[in-house]
């Protein structure tokens, strides 16, 4: 009996690897999902190999997250690995070797072929409807046909506007300005939106969207395939919205100016600003990259449960009253690469993930007045899990990592990170994390100032880096961090209420930030030195292009061997005419987005009135330590 209780136990602790299913496609991500039973003792792990189909030379991609359906409450998710291999060239076939390996026994490789999506392009075989007034626009978007493009000449053309009709893969209907200079204008309209689309595969490029409630809204529920691209949005209420059941959207390079100005923020008005959103989408397979927002309250966000497989990549944000960026809702393989948020009131949200994993990896994070990284319950009881936050760049006027809820975050990852808070923080603490922690790592993290107290609240308090390093819960390869790691040594603003959108957040060669990160497959391992430097930027590097793209410039990041430049960054907030000069800046406004139209918004004020309309509208060989 002993011999066959134990037989029974061993079945139960050795993984029992099931069906590989792929995530919907994206243009530079693959993300799968290997369901599993057995593996009680949850000892089994899987590594990830990669090669664009055809090709000999196998990369490294990181292993996939044990995802712990038993932290997530509120939702179902399966027992699986789950995971993401990034910076992938669009419109190509990819193998994965997914390797399955358990100490009770298992040992099985499996074999993935998938597919990046193609960049979305014009119908092969277009059918050209030039339009001059607004009826002539009206009639065309009644008529449309998949191959048509629309082709507006400059001037203003007065709606609102609807469009009903579908393209189909590969065969679009397109609407297509000459650049910002050609306007949609909603007329006003205080419960409009300037453009609704009810069909699939409609692409909406190269014009402005101006004076509406919202810009732009797909209405038809599960639609396919749309996009917008190299788009102005000013004198709105919110930008792009959704519905339901979406999928494969490409929302790109556009440029959004919100009513909201800095440092108006969540907590002075207990949020009732909070969904003035920027960009919402809804479902999975979605693309949001290297788009411009500024004066929104949630900036970029997911609004439904379940997603999967939507890509954050590239975009500037800016002047964000609550959230720059929401994952709120998200299952699993939702991923944000290389953005920038500068004056957030609570940069990257997690509010919850549902199983994860999430991925937050060389975002660049300046000016927070709350969390950088928001780890919280959904209610009472729907708590986070499944989430790794690798390689980000934090500057913070009052913490260098800061959480205030009592929810516990389960099954997470943190490294690679620097987080730089003020000299001498008012409250004499580095670390002010007051949530419980489940399986959760920090390691490998540089920190500034590490002479001050690191509060992690039950998980520990220790009165500074080197006390908890040596304790070694966390911090055992991190690194102590001096005052001077950035070009032109920036440090965080003393107070969250300035707003500086001008600064250099690139490595100096003598910060002890470089050549100190441990390597994670797939995620760092184009580097310059001995090794891979912590934060955002590595060292020696090109830094990547945020929010609109100029001529020529494609959905990969610059690599390493490209050359590295030290040109500061600029953020220009195009509603502030303080700012410095826009031109010192290949991404500020006013230059050409990446079809070589111009990008340039007006600044728009936000006059009393407006403000009470919104406020009713929105209430319904270096070193390793």
């Amino acid at each position: 009996m002993l011999f066959l209780l134990a037989c029974v136990a061993l079945a139960q602790d050795n993984l029992v690897p099931e069906t590989v299913s792929v995530d919907p496609q994206t243009l530079t991500a693959v993300g799968v999902q290997w369901f599993i039973s057995g593996d009680i003792d949850r000892d089994a792990s899987v590594t990830v190999r990669y090669r664009e189909d055809g090709t000999t030379d196998w990369k490294d991609g990181p292993p996939l997250f044990r995802v712990h359906p038993e932290t997530v409450r509120g939702w179902t998710v399966p027992e699986q690995f789950a995971g993401s291999v990034f910076d992938l060239e669009p419109g190509t076939t990819w193998e994965l070797e997914l390797h399955a390996t358990d100490p009770d026994g298992a040992d099985v490789t499996e074999v993935v072929f998938a597919d990046t999506r193609e960049v979305p392009g014009d119908p092969p075989s277009p059918n050209i409807v030039d339009v001059a007034t607004t009826g002539d626009l009206n009639s065309a978007l009644g008529a449309a046909a998949p191959g048509d493009i629309i082709q507006l000449a400059d001037g203003d053309y007065d709606g609102p506007f609807a469009i009903y009709p579908s393209g189909v893969a590969g065969n679009p209907i397109v609407i297509r300005g000459q650049g910002a200079q050609t306007a949609l204008n909603g007329g006003g309209c205080p419960s409009c939106n300037v453009i609704e689309i009810y069909g699939s595969y409609v692409h909406i490029e190269e014009l402005t969207l101006t004076d509406a409630n919202r810009a732009l809204r797909w209405q038809g529920r599960a639609s396919i395939g749309n996009v917008v691209r190299r788009v102005t949005v000013t004198d709105v209420t919110l930008g792009f919205g959704s519905n339901e059941d979406q999928e494969s959207f490409t929302i790109c390079d556009n440029t959004l100016i919100g009513p909201l100005v800095w440092p108006h923020v969540y907590t002075d008005d207990g949020g009732q600003f909070a969904n003035v959103d920027g960009i919402l989408v809804m479902g999975s397979g979605h693309v949001i990259c290297h788009n411009r927002l500024t004066g929104f309250g949630d900036a970029i966000k997911m609004g439904q449960d379940g997603g999967r497989a939507v890509d954050f990549y590239g975009n500037d944000v800016i002047n964000s009253y609550d959230n720059a960026l929401e994952f709120d809702g998200g299952e699993g393989n939702i991923r944000a690469l290389r953005n920038r948020f500068t004056n957030s009131y609570a940069p990257i949200s997690f509010q919850p993930v549902r199983g994860g994993p999430a991925y937050a990896i060389r975002n660049v994070v300046y000016n927070v007045v709350h969390e950088p990284f928001k780890f919280h319950a959904l209610g009472l009881n729907e708590e986070t899990s499944g989430i790794a936050v690798w390689h980000n760049t934090v500057l913070h006027p009052e913490y260098a990592l800061k959480l205030s809820d009592s929810s516990t975050s389960h099954n997470f990852d943190v490294r690679g990170n620097i987080f730089i808070g003020p000299d001498s923080p008012d409250d004499g603490r580095a670390v002010s994390w007051s949530g419980g922690i489940d399986q959760g790592v920090f390691d490998n993290n540089g920190w500034y100032p590490p002479d001050a107290r690191f509060d992690f609240d039950d998980a520990g308090d220790w009165t500074d880096f080197y006390a908890m390093q040596a304790e070694g819960t966390f911090g055992a390869t991190g690194v102590a961090l001096t005052a001077s790691n950035f070009l032109d040594d920036v440090v965080p603003p003393p107070d969250y209420t300035l707003n500086n959108t001008a600064y250099t957040i690139e490595l100096k060669q003598d910060s002890l930030a470089v050549d100190a990160a441990a390597r994670i497959p797939g995620v760092n391992d184009d580097f310059t030195g001995a090794a891979p430097d912590l934060g955002a930027l590595d060292f020696d590097c090109p830094p990547p292009v945020y929010g609109p793209r100029p001529p020529g410039i494609g959905d990969l990041p610059p690599t390493c061997s490209d050359g590295a430049t030290t040109t500061p960054t600029d953020t220009t907030d195009p509603t502030d005419t303080t700012d410095t000069d826009p031109t010192s800046d290949p991404n500020a406004d006013g230059d050409k987005g990446g079809c070589g139209c111009q990008s340039t918004a007006p600044a728009t004020g936000l006059s009393a009135w407006l403000l009470m309309f919104l406020a009713l509208r929105v209430m319904g060989a270096r070193r390793e330590t």
